[in-house]
């Protein structure tokens, strides 16, 4: 018996599916079973054909034959679908290898198994008023509610007692730790089947680096939510959000006062020792920052020049990234291995590639982390995917990535030449069914899809409104462009190497870059109707990147003069690649585990949009070709001459 009918469509190269036939049967089979259930087979056939002298019997007669022609061709569908399942599957349970760190012995991660046989994620019951409105747990800004006594008692005493959990409890705060560490840092694998105790693939999982990036954080924060909310037996309990992106309000993108000692009510459960207090308030969060320049006592900006390059930042970061791919991150299918030093592109298999929001995120991270502190190497907590879920304000700062992500569906597009391209996040079969495991609120293991994440308010969750604070990134207009970069000539560079062998040292380097005109081929390849919708942008192919370090790559078109020290404000500037350590070897053999040469680096591809950088520059004709200029932050702790690699330099529509 078919239990349950799933289409397999072909997927383009953006992983959107491409609808024909098939489609066109699974809809009219679809038809008629919701026709048939519904008890409107008289209405439905004639809607399908003129009936001339057909007795409602026979109409009867044919809706049932068709309703048994259409469960037997999707029960064949599902038999077809299994053979080629691609989408990641994962859950906690099976193997699980410990974490290496660079100081102390490996971390073990892995998590209690469950009391009982793991559930199905269900949408929750969302109460209403009596007019019908939802009732929604509203996630508020957290320098706001920091002057709210009350809610910082309560917040405070869910996690007090969740802290005062056993660690081998799922909900304790130790367990919550654990669930970050091991599915951010490829202590468990990927699996080959459906299901919690599916076999494994013997491919390491990495929730990073990928479209799954932004669903999972959403899910996890969505079960650590209600077990906080049920510890203190309050069903409208919310997490504050960082808003760490708001330039309006003076204390938004400061590490919020909550989060620390001397706060005038009780909040002990909220501190974490492992913070950077060279950044405590007054400080701001700097999207621009560099700890290599900062160490060196060369990042000395104003509160007023930061708050235009954090304004830049998320422009070029969220508003100009139109395409899920550039957002959200690339596509993540099974036997695909994010920590792999190598990347077999005839096998199918693909490089790790961040999204524009999971980069601005990294540097949050980084920022708040005890960087540039000799006796904690690993920059914990914060800055470190290991130990970041230590830290309680690690879960703010990812509800504003939530928030974010919310956001960037709802901004129209001012970026392609269209201007009319609806952002809408991958609908892709690989994406919408890779399956995950967490605890919930009951201890109870619950299996959850990506497709299950998608929509905030189906969870339960709204945020406040902060679009005023958010319209000043989402309509920002960087300085006018340098005179140089109008009179930039990219005959005077050269082009990356055709075998590979790039580099990326501690100096800016530049590459001219070959620019063509878009093609009906590439619109079709993306799901869209005319080339004008698509979103261009410059590729920088399978950047060699060790585990350990900490990477920054700030990329400047038509201006081979920018530096490190160059302003994010300026026109030339197109956006950031960051990478945090995460699965990390040893590099000292300091620890039990060591790793061969080839195990100590990841491949990751990383895209810049830029359809509004070009058009700022007054570059309308395709076949201006440009110059690009990458600059390195640096690594932590490296030598003068070590850098980066990477295979290629090269144009791409999205």
């Amino acid at each position: 018996m078919c239990r349950r009918a799933v289409v397999h469509h072909a997927h383009n190269s953006d992983g959107q599916p491409q609808r024909g036939a098939s489609h066109d049967r699974q809809q009219f089979c679809t038809d008629i079973m919701e026709a048939r259930s519904a008890g409107s087979v008289s209405k439905f056939m004639l809607e399908r054909k003129s009936l001339g002298g057909v007795s409602a019997m026979m109409i009867r007669r044919q809706i049932m034959w068709a309703a048994s022609v259409c469960a037997i061709v999707l029960c064949m569908q599902v038999s077809i679908q299994s053979v080629g399942a691609e989408p990641v599957l994962a859950s906690s349970l099976g193997s699980c290898k410990p974490v290496p760190v660079l100081k102390g012995a490996p971390l073990h991660c892995c998590l209690p198994e469950p009391k009982r046989a793991p559930i199905r994620f269900k949408f929750p019951r969302i109460p209403r008023t009596s007019s019908g409105r939802p009732i929604l747990r509203e996630r508020k800004p957290a320098h706001v509610l920091s002057k709210d006594p009350e809610y910082v008692r309560k917040y405070n005493l869910a996690y007090e007692r969740m802290k005062a959990l056993p660690d081998t409890d799922p909900r304790s705060f130790y367990s919550q730790w654990r669930v970050h560490c091991s599915f951010c840092n490829e202590a468990f694998q990927q699996r080959k089947t459906p299901g919690p105790l599916g076999p494994e693939t013997g491919v390491l999982l990495q929730v990073h680096y990928s479209w799954t990036f932004l669903p999972w954080h959403r899910m996890y924060l969505y079960y650590h939510e209600r077990i906080l909310a049920s510890l203190i037996n309050d069903p409208t309990f919310a997490l504050p959000f960082w808003n760490w992106d708001n330039q309006l309000d003076k204390d938004a993108a400061k590490m919020p006062a909550m989060f620390f000692p001397d706060f005038g009510v009780p909040n002990a459960a909220l501190f974490d020792e492992f913070r950077n207090s060279n950044h405590f308030p007054p400080k701001i969060l700097y999207l621009g920052y560099n700890s290599k320049l900062e160490a060196e006592g060369q990042q000395n900006l104003t509160d007023q020049q930061i708050k235009y390059e954090n304004l830049c930042v998320m422009y070029n970061q969220v508003t100009t990234k139109v395409s899920a791919r550039d957002f959200l991150g690339g596509p993540y299918v099974v036997g695909t291995d994010n920590s792999a030093a190598t990347v077999n592109v005839s096998a199918g298999e693909v490089p790790g590639e961040s999204g524009g929001m999971e980069s601005v995120h990294n540097v949050a991270h980084e920022w708040t982390g005890l960087i540039n502190d000799p006796d904690h190497p690993d920059n914990e907590d914060m800055g470190n995917f290991i130990f970041a879920a230590r830290d309680p304000i690690f879960y703010t700062h990812h509800s504003n990535v939530d928030r974010l992500w919310d956001v960037w569906k709802t901004l129209p597009d001012k970026i392609t030449k269209s201007g009319h391209r609806k952002r809408m996040d991958y609908n892709s079969r690989d994406f919408l069914d890779s399956e995950f495991t967490f605890f919930d609120e009951n201890q109870d293991m619950v299996i959850v899809k990506v497709r299950d994440s998608l929509n905030s308010a189906k969870l339960g969750v709204k945020y406040t409104d902060v679009s005023e604070s958010d319209n000043l990134w989402i309509n920002y207009e960087p300085m006018p462009a340098q005179e140089s970069s109008k009179t930039c000539n990219a005959s005077d560079y050269p082009k990356p190497s055709p075998h590979g062998d790039n580099y990326i040292g501690t100096d800016p380097v530049s590459f001219k870059l070959d620019r063509r005109a878009p093609t009906n081929k590439d619109c079709q390849e993306k799901g869209l109707s005319n080339v004008d919708e698509l979103q261009e942008n410059v590729v920088l192919e399978k950047v060699k990147i060790p585990h350990a370090d900490y990477a920054r790559f700030d990329m400047f078109i038509n201006y081979p003069a920018a530096h490190r020290q160059s302003h994010l404000y300026m026109a030339e500037y197109v956006g950031t690649f960051t990478h945090l350590p995460s699965g990390m070897v040893d590099m000292s053999n300091s620890v039990s585990e060591t790793s061969s040469e080839s195990e100590k680096y990841r491949i990751v591809t990383i895209r810049y949009s830029v359809n509004a950088a070009l058009k700022r520059l007054g570059i309308t004709d395709y076949n201006t070709d440009i110059v690009v200029t990458i600059v390195s932050k640096g690594k932590r702790n490296s030598s003068p001459k070590s850098g980066f690699e990477f295979s290629d330099l090269k144009q791409d529509f999205q």
